[in-house]
């Protein structure tokens, strides 16, 4: 053999040499994803992760991809509580695979964790985008009404007014039709328009009577009437719920205060009827309240002293006035 030859050969040696010694052998995308779902139960969570990351470097196009980096979100999310990480895995699906079952989860699942980070403006841009992107979602109404909520929590209240009113014109028999009721009274409560508030929970509580959210609608209803100084309405509710209610102690404790507003009453009814006698006495007059005055005395001591303005939204929209 020529030394040529030899020299060629000894070099087709040293190149599969290299080859067997730095070349990564190829393994099957099922073998790392399995690896990493071991690592992960063993709870050896960035273990996990870096296998998935290989299998998703050696096969860039397998058709589990989209799968493979939810799982690796999901993983910083709820795992290990890396909110960034997290965020950018979620993103990488919603840019490369806008539409696959797998966005609709990550859109979901961003939206949950943002919330709970209680960063309100990302969880609805989440929840939003699950909207758009997936309109004709199962549950979409539920994305609805966590949209309408990320508002309030920002006091967004007429864009979440108009959120939740959308959800029942476009669905009157929409699951959540409880839910958004009972968060439309809150928010008339809120914004101090307790007539439209009770006018709201009266309608959920009788239509929705198995709702789990019942007493809560009907705690909700007493506080209005208490603002709006019907104690005798507030405290028939409270007494009903006295027992139900998921904090029986918040209950009574109204109970008290408005038995302590009743006495009151009745002290500044008595004062009243004294000043006058004494009054009358002086001009030799009878000294007595007719019943009309009587009303008058205990409806302005139950009274706030500071009118809410009446938000006409609701009942435009109910209306359909525009």
């Amino acid at each position: 053999m020529s030394r040529t030859k030899i020299f060629i050969f000894i070099l087709l040696l040293a190149a599969i040499g290299a080859g067997f010694y730095y070349v990564p052998r190829s393994r099957p995308f099922e073998s790392y994803t399995q690896r990493a779902a071991e690592a992960f139960q063993l709870k050896e969570f960035e273990h996990s992760i870096e296998l998935y990351l290989k299998a998703l470097k050696y096969y860039p196009g397998h058709p589990r991809t989209a799968e493979v980096i939810l799982t690796i979100g999901d993983i910083y999310n709820f795992s290990l509580g890396n909110s960034e990480k997290a965020t950018k895995a979620y993103e990488m699906l919603e840019t490369r695979f806008p539409k696959s079952p797998e966005t609709l989860k990550a859109y979901r699942h961003a939206g949950e964790m943002d919330e709970k980070n209680e960063q309100f403006e990302k969880a609805l841009l989440d929840y939003q985008g699950l909207i758009d992107h997936f309109p004709d979602a199962e549950g979409i109404d539920e994305a609805r009404f966590s949209v309408a909520m990320m508002a309030v929590k920002l006091k967004k209240f007429e864009p979440a007014r108009r959120s939740l009113m959308a959800i029942v014109d476009k669905n009157p028999d929409t699951p959540v039709a409880d839910k958004v009721l009972y968060q439309l009274g809150n928010i008339f409560f809120m914004e101090g328009s307790s007539k439209e508030a009770v006018e709201v929970l009266k309608v959920a509580s009788e239509k929705y009577k198995d709702s789990p959210l019942l007493t809560e609608m009907q705690f909700t209803m007493a506080n209005a009437y208490e603002e709006m100084g019907q104690i005798d309405n507030a405290m028939k509710i409270y007494k009903a719920i006295r027992y139900t209610y998921p904090n029986p102690r918040v209950v009574e404790k109204k109970i008290e205060k408005l038995n302590d507003r009743y006495k009151e009453t009745k002290m500044f009814e008595q004062r009243a009827l004294q000043a006058a006698k004494a009054a009358n006495q002086a001009k030799g007059v009878p000294a007595t309240l007719s019943p009309e005055s009587q009303k008058s005395i205990k409806a302005n001591f139950l009274r706030r002293k500071k009118d809410s303005a009446l938000d006409k939204s609701l009942m435009e929209l109910m209306e359909g006035e525009p």
